[in-house]
């Protein structure tokens, strides 16, 4: 092999991981936030099923999520009215972002029918997203499940086995 000959398989390997580095590190892996949705009380009325309820919010801003088994005080099965009204349910997501110190709630009303609900939103206008650029990360702080009245029926986390 000559010298010319083994100098530009340098220079090409060399372009090659540099351009593999660049690229790797400008791409931004697919992130969420994914979590379930659990009751206060574990068979408590008014309440809903742990089993089946959950959330995620992706990296492109997108929330959506599942509720299961929705019942009133009376242990009935919950239905709303298929419409955005007063008798919606809703989520509740706390976000912060630490590079812009911006906080928010963000809030997703939805409607259920037998009991079982999802909801799905658009996020990315958020005023809690004031300022975020491409790969900045995202802090969910708490995140709640209100009845049509705001009362707390549940949270987002795990429960106990």
């Amino acid at each position: 092999m000559t010298m010319r000959l083994a100098t530009e398989k340098c220079l090409v390997v060399g372009l090659s991981v540099t351009l593999g580095v660049l690229a790797h590190s400008s791409a931004f892996a697919g992130t969420k936030y994914q979590t379930s949705l659990v009751p206060n009380v574990a068979g408590a009325m008014p309440g809903f099923a742990a089993h089946g309820s959950s959330i995620k919010i992706d990296g492109h801003r997108a929330l959506k999520g599942k509720i299961k088994k929705v019942v009133d005080g009376t242990g009935a099965l919950v239905t709303t009215d298929g419409t955005p009204s007063s008798d919606d349910y809703t989520v509740e997501v706390d976000v912060s972002v630490p590079a812009t110190a911006v906080t928010g709630t963000i809030s997703v009303a939805f409607d259920l029918k037998n009991g079982n609900g999802k909801f799905a939103a658009d996020i990315s206008a958020d005023p809690a997203f004031a300022g975020a650029t491409l790969g900045d990360g995202v802090a969910v702080g708490a995140v709640r499940v209100k009845d049509s009245t705001g009362t707390v029926l549940g949270v987002g986390g795990f429960a106990v086995e």
